[in-house]
């Protein structure tokens, strides 16, 4: 059934524990795959019509990162319509940390890691009586993984350390808007039809992950500043979603003290570091709302203490999250729908 893979507080005036809100979350059935069943981080993710996609991801199926296991990168694609998970097809490689946007016609896969090596490829996938159908659009002006994605209307946009780019749903042709004000990997963005925000992310060069938020003027290309990020954290690791009311939802990522120690840290921290219990990385419980203006926290949940989920709204309002990290090299299997 599978496909062959690869080895490869303080900011915030109201926080989530003042509000005292628990997030209500259902689960979806599991995946029925063994090497799902370990569950996978940075898939692609998104709803076909009204049935949810996931394809690709990577885990850790043989052995722990901790023991020196290696990483394995999927192509499996598993389409789940409300009631099982049913295998797809696949992907022509297999891919994780890419993007993905909901269009009219289907799922559009851009970017992401291919076998280790950051990929150009686009494709989009519709489903015909529950298999997947793959169409190869242009490619990206360059390789591209762990960029930030959003979209706004007909517009798609892609941002990252090359800069910021754009193409129109249908024509699929990306050129370059603008470039970012420091080089951020995984960084998130949310876009309105006058402007695109953008939040860290960490900076190779740095090794921080700032809390400053950007904006970008559709019309002028000129940078300014947006509300930074809420409680002075990262959303490294965070992944984010637009409403249907137009407002940003953002879920999980990494605690910021946490992780900018861990990218200082020398081999020898590396086993103590990986031995920790996973409420020890503080993975961010709290759910963020963005409406273009200011934050606002939904509530809390142990449940979305993730790193690198895949999220997707779905056409009745529940946003999807599945799988993503609940502490380092190690994957949840489980898929839940959030009510926010």
């Amino acid at each position: 059934m599978s496909c062959k893979g690869c080895l490869a507080g303080f900011v915030l005036a109201l926080s989530c524990t003042a509000m005292n809100k628990t997030l209500n979350t259902t689960q979806l059935p599991p995946v029925p795959d063994a090497a799902y069943a370990k569950g996978v981080s940075a898939p692609f993710c998104g709803y076909v019509g009204t049935t949810l996609v996931m394809a690709g991801g990577a885990n850790f199926p043989d052995k722990p990162l901790l023991e020196g296991g290696a990483k394995k990168v999927y192509a499996d694609i598993w389409a789940y319509d409300g009631l099982a998970w049913q295998h797809a097809g696949c992907l022509p490689d297999s891919a994780a940390y890419g993007a993905a946007f909901q269009v009219a016609d289907g799922l559009v896969l851009a970017g992401g890691n291919v076998c280790g090596v950051s990929s150009d490829k686009v494709y989009k996938v519709q489903l015909e009586e529950g298999r997947a159908q793959l169409t190869r659009l242009p490619s990206l002006p360059l390789p591209m993984e762990q960029y930030g994605w959003t979209q706004y209307a007909d517009k798609l946009y892609l941002a990252g350390t090359a800069g910021v780019f754009s193409c129109k749903a249908g024509e699929y042709r990306w050129t370059k808007l603008a470039d970012i004000p420091e080089p951020l990997v995984q960084p998130l963005v949310f876009a309105t039809a006058e402007t695109l925000y953008l939040w860290g992310g960490f900076n190779p060069e740095t090794l921080l992950a700032p809390s400053a938020g950007h904006a970008l003027n559709l019309a002028t290309l000129a940078w300014g500043s947006a509300p930074d990020i809420p409680d002075g954290g990262t959303f490294v690791g965070a992944a984010g979603a637009t409403l249907p009311d137009g407002r940003l939802v953002v879920v999980g990522g990494v605690n910021r003290s946490v992780f900018e120690r861990a990218l200082r840290n020398t081999p020898e921290d590396r086993i103590p570091y990986l031995s920790r219990e996973p409420e020890e990385y503080r993975f961010r419980k709290a759910v963020f709302l963005f409406d273009g203006k200011a934050w606002t926290c939904a509530g809390e949940s142990g449940e979305t203490a993730l790193a690198g989920p895949g999220v997707a709204f779905s056409p009745d309002g529940l946003l999807l999250v599945t799988g993503g990290e609940i502490k380092p090299g190690v994957r949840s299997p489980k898929s839940f729908t959030l009510a926010l």
